[in-house]
């Protein structure tokens, strides 16, 4: 086993300090947004605004989402392959915020137009498909590192963090590409991910790795201990950690959470731009206000009323309000022209969906096994995110067929699901154990993580 030499030259350690846990977690949630609100929002909107139809906007923003949809792929290869020496996340956390550089700046050198749906597409799933790996190794590295009373906090942050990446990739996006070019725009959006890939190459996570392969370190014995170097153990811990049947409980929550996301990006700027006559810095402006306001919540009190109230009280208040609300925007289609009514609806929505996928995550962690800890957690993500191509599917079938009132309508239909699942599925409150399994998998006690 490799020997460590702790305390020689610290640096910024993630398991020595919470407060960088916590900044960690901030700035790679932020980057992550900047993909997300370019390829679900601002390209969109402007595709739709320089002539593309519907059908052909869902096309590239079910391209851009399917990356989601199979990140349990990449669960089971972080947790199979590392580079132990840079700590068990690391390697692929800075490899994917590099790629997801690279194809940004692909995209502005080849330049593709509104309806090249193809280029598009290929760079909307290829950027998405870097920035699920480096969530994955995000989320897996908090399920190593952070102990339970931080994980509600944890849980704001991520998607606080990611909706305000969201904000200024859509506003500046928008903007950029309505008042300069598509390549401009893709360039100043590189910029934030180039900084937190730098940020990522001088953190490590344990004391006494190695922050590149070339320089000094060595592997921490904790997680050469916890490592699985074999398929088969890993495939057979995974699957027993699955099977318990609390945690089949929480796959269906999961998989309707992000069917409406899907639907509204497919529909959505059709609705504004052409229906309510927004022009494309509208839209994605009012986009990324309601981003940043949910943001903004989810970093201030998202985690804090998470924890005051329960995860499955803040769960059925986000689903059951969010039902009532798109129920309503079913039935108010003569209001789709008011600005005011399309900036509440947005941004109420957004505020309830923020609940519901905060309330979520401390469950989905408390129910992972630091051994398998990536793929475990991954198959979760991977089966919310699932609801977003199947949602932009949705949009073609409804509204693409001249019925957009049916798309709220089947939207409230999927979460109203949630919420009988929320009702009669009890999942752990704080830091229960799967006791069928624990006892058995390898790695199950976990490391503790070490706290200021």
């Amino acid at each position: 086993m490799a020997s460590v030499a702790i305390g020689a030259g610290n640096g910024l350690v993630l398991t020595r300090s919470r407060p960088l846990r916590l900044l960690t977690l901030l700035l790679f949630y932020f980057a992550q947004g900047f993909p997300i609100g370019l390829f679900l929002y601002a390209l969109p909107a402007w595709m739709s605004a320089n002539g593309a139809t519907t059908p052909e906007v869902a096309a590239v923003v079910a391209a851009a989402s399917l990356p989601w949809s199979l990140k349990l792929i990449n669960g089971f290869l972080i947790d199979r392959y590392t580079y132990l020496p840079m700590g068990r996340r690391r390697i692929w956390i800075i490899g994917a915020q590099a790629l997801i550089v690279v194809v940004l700046l692909a995209g502005a050198v080849i330049s593709p137009d509104a309806r090249d749906v193809f280029l598009l597409s290929a760079f909307g799933l290829a950027s998405n498909a870097a920035v699920t790996f480096q969530d994955v190794g995000i989320d897996s590295l908090a399920v190593d590192i952070m102990p339970e009373d931080e994980r509600a906090r944890a849980a704001g942050i991520m998607f606080g963090a990611q909706l305000l990446g969201i904000a200024a990739a859509t506003s500046l996006g928008g903007a950029l590409f309505q008042y300069f070019s598509l390549p401009v725009g893709l360039i100043a959006l590189a910029i934030a991910p180039l900084a937190v890939m730098l940020y990522g190459i001088a953190i490590r996570e344990r004391d006494g790795e190695r922050r590149l392969p070339w320089t000094a370190g060595e592997s921490h014995p904790g997680n050469v201990a916890i490592q699985v170097e074999a398929w088969w153990p890993l495939l057979k811990s995974a699957v027993r950690a699955l099977a318990v049947p609390i945690t089949l409980g929480i796959v269906p929550i999961l998989l309707v959470r992000s069917i409406p996301h899907g639907a509204f990006e497919a529909f959505h700027p059709e609705l504004f731009t052409q229906i309510a006559g927004l022009s494309i810095s509208d839209y994605t402006n009012l986009i990324s206000t309601s981003s940043l306001v949910s943001g903004v919540l989810g970093l201030v009190v998202g985690g804090w009323l998470v924890d005051a109230i329960g995860s499955r009280t803040s769960l059925l208040i986000g689903t059951v309000l969010g039902i009532a609300l798109l129920t309503f925007m079913g039935f108010a289609s003569d209001w789709w022209t008011e600005r005011w009514w399309l900036t509440t609806f947005i941004i109420v929505f957004d505020i309830l969906s923020l609940l519901y996928i905060v309330a979520t995550i401390p469950i989905c962690m408390r129910l992972c096994l630091p051994a398998v800890a990536a793929t475990q957690f991954t198959i979760y993500m991977a089966v919310g995110n699932f609801g977003r191509p199947l949602g932009a599917w949705m949009a073609s079938w409804t509204a693409g067929a001249g019925h957009p009132q049916w798309l709220y309508w089947c939207a409230a239909i999927a979460w109203g699901f949630a919420t009988l699942m929320a009702l009669f599925v009890r999942f752990p409150e704080k830091g229960a154990a799967v006791e069928e399994v624990v006892s058995d998998l390898p790695g199950a006690d976990g490391i503790p993580a070490r706290v200021d």
